[in-house]
């Protein structure tokens, strides 16, 4: 028998219960039009799901001639940053290609990468990219070299805020709740889970793609290496093209998922987590009972 919307929304709400922190959650069959949502227009600090929007407007801008992603941009030491990726690792000097700096984005989450590929294709333009598929409660204004000076309320733009002691800083203490970085209002970077599902389908869909980067992005999407949250619990051949995101109490995912003939797009957000592994623990099995939902309507 196929499950409800109702009986799916109500294992959603047993299995957030007592959380101590907030969940939501925006799922679309990109077949039936059908959805399941919850908390799906509360808004939620994006941490790292903000690079799909980066990916996004990087192939609109490589369909209207402005960027070609063969072009190779030398690694800088000025150009290191903090948290996660492998970048701000290795010896400057070397060059990489614009795709290159956009898969390691999305793959590995690389904030260097993530930086360097915001500042090409410009703030205006990603802003302009939101409103163009009409999200009206997505603001992402910094990036992530900012992202992290706000989660110890530091100046991003004191040139004595070198990438050492940014390292430093965020590796001295736990951010409070109340940082800049986490703050919900349109100066910090924030969306809903209906609207980063909104956008899981303009990939998916191409709204404002051509064919060609359409698939590029979403080859990129599908060889994400962090797979512990949507696809976490999902069976073995099930495919996922995604992005997760990770702040102080703050675990997301969202993306493609493809299962057979079932495609849906599907965001999940969370904040507040003092235990964090509490969010790790739900994601997956909401990520399973959204995947039960849609594939059981579809038999």
């Amino acid at each position: 028998m196929a499950t409800t919307e109702s009986d799916t929304l109500a294992r959603i709400e047993q299995l957030v219960a007592g959380l101590n922190g907030m969940i939501g959650v925006a799922a679309r069959h990109l077949g039936t039009g059908e959805e399941i949502l919850f908390n799906a227009d509360v808004i939620f600090p994006t941490a790292s799901t903000m690079k799909l929007m980066f990916l996004y407007e990087l192939y609109r801008q490589v369909d209207r001639g402005r960027i070609d992603t063969a072009m190779r941009i030398r690694f800088e030491d000025r150009l290191r940053v903090p948290g996660s990726g492998a970048l701000q690792h290795l010896d400057a000097g070397f060059e990489l290609t614009v795709k290159d700096y956009a898969t390691l984005m999305i793959i590995l989450s690389d904030n260097a990468a993530t930086d360097i590929v915001y500042d090409l294709v410009g703030r205006a333009e990603v802003a302009d990219a939101i409103q163009s598929l009409g999200l009206t409660s997505t603001h992402l204004p910094r990036d992530t070299w900012e992202l992290l000076a706000g989660m110890r309320d530091l100046d991003p733009n004191d040139p004595d805020l070198t990438y050492a002691k940014l390292n430093a800083e965020l590796g001295s203490a736990q951010s409070s709740f109340d940082c800049a970085a986490l703050r919900e209002t349109p100066d910090n970077n924030v969306s809903t889970p209906r609207e980063m599902a909104r956008l899981s389908e303009a990939f998916e869909r191409g709204e404002g793609l051509s064919p060609a980067s359409r698939d590029a992005a979403i080859d990129i999407l599908k060889r994400q290496t962090l797979n512990s949250r949507i696809p976490g619990l999902l069976p073995f051949g099930v495919k996922a093209a995604h992005k997760t995101g990770s702040l102080r109490g703050v675990r997301n995912d969202v993306g493609i998922v493809y299962a057979g003939d079932t495609a849906y797009v599907i965001a999940l957000m969370s904040k507040g987590f003092d235990v964090e592994i509490e969010a790790e623990r739900a994601l997956p099995t909401l990520s399973k009972l959204v995947y039960d939902h849609f594939t059981d309507s579809a038999a």
